[in-house]
C-alpha cells in the first residue's frame, strides 16, 4: 500500500535533489541566473514539506514553511531584478 502523501514526498525529493545538483553545477560555472534557479527550487522544495505538513495535521509547521518560501521567493526576485 502506498503512502497517501507519495507525490508530495517524491516531488520534495526531487526537487530538493535538483536544486543540490544544480547548486553544486552554479558553483563551478559562477552564473548568477543558475543560483536564483537553484533558490527558487529550494523554496519549491518548501514548499511541498508544508503541504506534506499541512496534510499530516501539522499546521503551524506546515504554515512556518510556507512563510520561509514565501520569503525566500521574495529575497530571490528582489535580487534577481536588482541585478
Amino acid at each position: 500500500m502506498r503512502h497517501p502523501y507519495e507525490k508530495f514526498i517524491r516531488l520534495e525529493l526531487f526537487t530538493l535533489a535538483a536544486a543540490v545538483f544544480i547548486g553544486l553545477i552554479a558553483m563551478f560555472q559562477g552564473f548568477l541566473l543558475i543560483i536564483f534557479f537553484c533558490i527558487f527550487l529550494l523554496a519549491v522544495s518548501m514548499i511541498f514539506e508544508g503541504l506534506i505538513a499541512m496534510n499530516t495535521f501539522h499546521t503551524t509547521e506546515g504554515l512556518k514553511q510556507f512563510i520561509k518560501a514565501a520569503m525566500l521567493l521574495l529575497l530571490t526576485l528582489v535580487l534577481f531584478f536588482q541585478l
